[in-house]
């Protein structure tokens, strides 16, 4: 292999790659024709960033400190000044190097965060735009990048690697069930949240060229080839799809037990005939201490025919993670105690109005760092077995009984989910299970509420109006079957106590606390 191979023999191993590429092509199409599962539409939603109504993120949050400052672009570090919360805001210039082409990537990103509710993956809170520049505000993760941890501390053994890509795989399987593709899957774009018992929780943090894929394969054009490109987006099929974030996910876990990648070459084309012809080491060190499942697993991944590759669901049942018991470390709730306060919540929750609910949900989404927020989340996914960010009345039972030391009966379990199933869709989604389990006294102080009433209250009047409702709850509530005026008129009438066709901070406060009474 490289710079003393002959010209004939290139040639012959490029011969070679045309042949790999066409398998890969065909490979493709037949992924394709075979039958697929039928999944049902995604109906997930998370509505909750707030488009604000004042182009100046400064009016709502203090800038505390620059991380990284650019000719073209800023990434600071700020706090609400309400919820004091901190918060990562990204500020992208509109100079006249800012393309359509960039415009589109920033929309993609937004529109793709805003349907994605997973505890592995990055929150976005808010959006702002005035002439000079874009900002959004993201989710804070105080240590920093995995890329930097892991060049920091090198690379990482099994138990810390099987962590770590447990948590990617369960956030792909997510989005692949939910037919998003992300597309630019990279240790560069995943960020630490934090480090307990020397094991990185992680987040997802790039999804600006990520893809709502009705089809199974997308095709790519002028892609720039890095370490995590896959063969079938480099070669002449151009193709790109779920199976292609598997490959991606192979690298990144190379990558953290080697601190190096996996296909290397002194130019782009050796590079190629290794990527290939899957030729890869897992001989020198560290990999002479590293398991044979480990390897296994990467060959697996790491496959030229996308076709031969397993589904995040299927990897998230490999054998490599059962034997580190990656999934237990994972959504472990450490004090049992916690996880039966936590059920009970479920157990007893009646069913609240969609103001109610919604302002709740709005709260878990804004406030994902809060504790009790975090083990909710734990459990649910605990609960979802197929990773696929739904519950359904089976999977509810199981897990009930399995984590609780009462266990209740499919009377019992028809009136609970019947009450957290707040949209009648037949499954709990994430907002929904969260919202009946968590402990809803930890939302009501003074600033975490008001944070909330700002969210309805579009026009900063002070007030919320019967406009900003209908606005709010129109989509939610219109079906064939409701009145919708009358229903948004309930939805007010509700809140508003002295009946004057608005609702003040105060009404909204109060009619928050009836939630734990």
């Amino acid at each position: 292999m490289g710079a003393n191979h002959s010209k004939e023999k290139i040639n012959d191993d490029l011969k070679q790659i045309g042949r790999k590429e066409s398998e890969i092509e065909n490979e493709i199409e037949n992924d394709q024709a075979k039958p697929k599962e039928e999944k049902s539409k995604n109906t997930i939603t998370n509505n909750f960033i707030l488009i604000s109504k004042s182009s100046d993120p400064k009016k709502d949050y203090n800038i505390l400190h620059y991380i990284k400052k650019g000719a073209y672009s800023d990434i600071t570090l700020v706090e609400n000044k309400i919820s004091k919360m901190r918060a990562i805001m990204k500020t992208i210039y509109k100079t006249n190097n800012f393309t359509k082409n960039e415009e589109d990537f920033l929309n993609n990103e937004l529109k793709i965060l805003s349907t994605l509710d997973h505890p592995s993956i990055i929150n976005i809170f808010a959006f702002y735009s005035n002439e000079k520049s874009y900002s959004y505000i993201t989710e804070f993760c105080q240590e920093g990048e995995l890329y930097e941890q892991l060049m920091n501390k090198g690379s990482y053994d099994e138990t810390k690697t099987a962590y770590i890509m447990y948590q990617i795989f369960s956030a792909i399987n997510y989005c692949h069930k939910n037919k998003i593709v992300n597309h630019n899957l990279s240790i560069e774009n995943i960020l630490v949240s934090e480090i307990k018992n020397d094991l990185p929780t992680i987040k997802i943090g790039c999804f600006d060229t990520s893809i709502l894929a009705e089809k199974n394969a997308i095709e790519t054009k002028n892609i720039k080839i890095s370490f995590y490109t896959p063969p079938e987006a480099i070669g002449s099929s151009n193709k790109y799809f779920d199976k292609s974030d598997i490959w991606s996910c192979g690298v990144i876990m190379y990558f953290l037990l080697t601190s190096r990648p996996p296909f290397i070459g002194e130019n782009i084309e050796e590079k190629k005939r290794n990527i290939f012809n899957e030729n890869f080491d897992t001989n020198s060190p560290p990999f002479d201490k590293i398991s044979s499942d480990c390897k296994i697993l990467l060959k697996k991944l790491l496959k030229a025919n996308p076709g031969q590759r397993p589904t995040a669901e299927e990897v998230l049942k490999d054998i490599w993670f059962l034997k580190y018991s990656s999934r237990t470390l994972f959504y472990n709730i450490s004090r049992a105690k916690t996880k039966e306060n936590l059920i009970n919540n479920i157990k007893n929750y009646k069913n609240v109005s969609i103001f109610q609910k919604y302002t709740i949900s709005y709260l878990i989404h804004n406030f994902p760092q809060l504790t009790d927020v975090k083990n909710s989340a734990k459990l649910f996914y605990m609960i979802d077995t197929d990773g696929d960010g739904k519950i359904t009345e089976d999977e509810l039972l199981q897990g009930l009984n399995e984590k609780s030391k009462n266990r209740i009966s499919k009377t019992d379990l028809d009136v609970i989910f019947k009450n957290v199933d707040l949209n009648n869709s037949g499954y709990i989604d994430y907002e929904e299970f969260v919202a009946a389990s968590v402990n809803k006294n930890i939302f009501l102080r003074e600033n975490i509420l008001s944070m909330a009433f700002m969210f309805f209250d579009k026009d900063n009047s002070g007030e919320i109006t019967f406009d900003e409702i209908e606005k709010m709850f129109k989509e939610v509530i219109n079906d064939d079957e409701t009145d919708v005026h009358q229903a948004l008129k309930k939805i007010m009438d509700d809140v508003d106590i002295n009946i004057d066709g608005k609702i003040t901070i105060e009404e909204f406060t109060s009619f928050l606390k009836q939630l734990i009474k």
